[in-house]
């Protein structure tokens, strides 16, 4: 188990003979934002880092907050995720931002945290996803989809080359192939085990086709985020007294998130984490039923075509 002096000594460590390239989806806020703050740090301003989301003026707050060193270059993307046109149309913004005088784009980080906590039933977006799925694992795994050349361009430099979605491992048991993606029977407490274990499942079918990728999927504990200003009035103060004796800031969330992405030990393959960065027990997760997975990665191939 990693504490928060290990978390922050393991980050301080960072060193790279070339200026890694990071993008944070959901870094306008949350554990995105303090993600891509203590990665900032980590590399002391030396690094390419791109923040994705829809508040511009969040975005521009914290980048004035980076550190400066004279290779720094800091950008947002412009981004709603619910809709997968738009993560297509913000992947390419993304390319043409990271493209070297050479013409070659590669990224090396992809931290993935959009999302939203809602007590809603069924919300379908304009393509016809849950709005709470499309953020937690449709968007996410389309965005890792449209950029993973440039992810597999950094790996054949021998440069790191590593996927982060910031969520919940091992919560949901066997994966249920009956309903994919929610359309028959929903609930937020189905959606909220849903998109764990199409994560968990994506995790492992992703490491195993792209072996020289890392691919992590992170749970970051209870974190003192914005989201919970999503829930219903009566429920807010019952969440804010847990937040308040239970939860993480979001600059030691981002501490934590930042040492499991630059950890050594999770170079290539594919893991599923703590909020510590130490890894989930193996019988928490359900990811071996090949059959499961196929029907899931079908579906989720005919979901996100645009």
């Amino acid at each position: 188990m990693s504490s928060l002096p290990d978390a922050k000594a393991l980050n301080a460590s960072y060193t790279s003979t070339y200026r890694p390239t990071a993008l944070f989806v959901g870094g306008t806020s949350g554990c995105g934002q303090g993600t891509a703050e203590a990665f900032a740090r980590a590399t002391q301003g030396r690094a390419h880092i791109l923040i994705c989301g829809r508040n511009r003026e969040a975005a521009e707050n914290i980048i004035s907050g980076f550190p400066k060193h004279a290779e720094s270059k800091y950008d947002f993307v412009e981004c709603d995720a619910t809709l997968m046109k738009n993560v297509v149309k913000a992947a390419e913004e993304v390319k043409r931002k990271i493209r070297d005088a050479g013409g070659k784009t590669k990224l090396n980080y992809l931290v993935l945290s959009q999302g939203v906590i809602t007590m809603n039933g069924f919300d379908p977006t304009s393509e016809g996803i849950d709005t709470r799925l499309a953020l937690s694992f449709y968007s996410r795994w389309k965005f890792v989809d449209e950029l993973l050349p440039l992810l597999e361009s950094a790996s054949s430099d021998g440069e790191e080359a590593r996927v982060m979605t910031i969520l919940a491992p091992g919560i949901s048991g066997p994966l249920d192939t009956s309903d994919l993606g929610l359309k028959k029977d929903y609930s937020s407490g189905l959606a909220r085990k849903h998109g764990p274990a199409y994560t968990d499942n994506f995790i492992a079918e992703y490491s195993s086709r792209y072996p020289a990728i890392s691919f992590i999927h992170i749970f970051p504990g209870w974190v003192n985020t914005p989201l919970f200003n999503n829930l219903p009035w009566y429920l807010r103060p019952i969440f804010t007294s847990l937040v308040f004796v239970m939860a993480r800031s979001i600059q030691d969330c981002g501490e934590y998130m930042t040492s499991a992405l630059l950890n050594p030990e999770y170079k290539t393959g594919g893991f599923w984490l703590s909020p510590d960065g130490s890894p989930v027990p193996k019988e928490k997760l359900h990811v071996d039923d090949q059959d499961a997975r196929k029907q899931l990665v079908e579906h989720y191939t005919k979901e996100v075509a645009v």
